[in-house]
């Protein structure tokens, strides 16, 4: 796995840890769809994707099909982990 980020996944880190350290782990409706649509994903906020009516694997088609960021969805998925990860090594 690629431990560097791109400046999508950086911002996206980013709004993951506001998300949830001030919105209780939900996404700001002012971001963009593909904005929220991340974060919810790599948060596993389901309570936000039914809400918006979307299923997981609706969410990761927008999402990836919203970028050149990566070559296939197996790359997209692994990136998806990466974040989490990161986003449980700055929780501690």
């Amino acid at each position: 796995m690629n431990n560097t980020l791109s400046r999508f996944g950086s911002d996206i880190l980013g709004k993951c840890c506001w998300a949830r350290d001030y919105n209780d782990g939900h996404p700001n409706p002012a971001w963009s769809t593909g904005e929220k649509l991340a974060v919810a994903l790599v948060l596993d906020d389901k309570e936000f994707l039914n809400a918006e009516d979307y299923t997981i694997p609706e969410a990761k088609q927008r999402v990836f099909s919203g970028s050149w960021e990566w070559r296939d969805k197996a790359h997209f998925d692994d990136w998806l982990v990466q974040l989490r990860a990161l986003l449980d090594t700055s929780s501690d």
